[in-house]
C-alpha cells in the first residue's frame, strides 16, 4: 500500500477510515441541500486514513 506523506496530498474514495489518538469535533461544511459534508481532524503519531471502498466506476 503506497503512503502520502506531504502536506495537500489526498486520498478519495467512497468509503474512508481514520485512526489515530485524538479526533476533532465534526465540523458541517458547505455542500448542496442534504448532501452536507462534513470534515473530522484527526491527530496521532502517526494518525493514518485509508480508503475502505473504493469509488464504483461507471
Amino acid at each position: 500500500m503506497s503512503e502520502l506523506r506531504d502536506g495537500g496530498d489526498s486520498v478519495v474514495g467512497e468509503k474512508l477510515a481514520a485512526v489515530g489518538s485524538k479526533i476533532g469535533r465534526v465540523i458541517v461544511i458547505s455542500g448542496t441541500g442534504a448532501h452536507r459534508a462534513q470534515r473530522v481532524y484527526i491527530w496521532g503519531d502517526p494518525a493514518r486514513c485509508y480508503v475502505d471502498k473504493p469509488i464504483r466506476r461507471a
